[in-house]
């Protein structure tokens, strides 16, 4: 982290707590639209398209959480390796992640080289 000013590593924090704040507020709003749409009742009659719409409007949010209970981990995790002294080292190769890629992408874990490598070794 030592290639990281002062300021740098306060703006870093910046971003990564208002990341966090608003990772957190899609997950209340993505948790109260599920609970919204939740069928009010089991006497009511509905038709299979409402049941197979409504379970499919379900899949989409429960999908949409998970994807910002996701990016909260990485953000946290980010957040530790700040707390920790290792946030801008490369958890590959150990050499430092250039500033640009920190200031673009707060929740990186490698450097752009080896981002790339992984990216390469993920596909069929």
């Amino acid at each position: 982290m030592n290639h990281l000013t002062a300021a740098d590593r306060d703006a870093l924090a910046d971003q990564l707590r208002a990341m966090k704040r608003n990772a957190l507020d899609e997950i209340r709003s993505t948790t109260a639209d599920i609970e919204a749409s939740l069928p009010p009742s089991i006497h009511e009659v509905q038709s299979q398209a409402d049941e197979a719409e409504a379970e499919r409007l379900g899949d989409v949010r429960f999908a949409e959480m998970e994807i910002d209970r996701a990016r909260l981990r990485d953000i946290e995790y980010a957040q530790q390796r700040m707390a920790d002294g290792r946030y801008g080292i490369c958890t590959d190769c150990g050499e430092p992640i250039p500033r640009e890629r920190l200031l673009a992408q707060p929740i990186a874990l490698r450097c752009t080289a080896c981002q790339l490598a992984a990216e390469n070794r993920q596909r069929p």
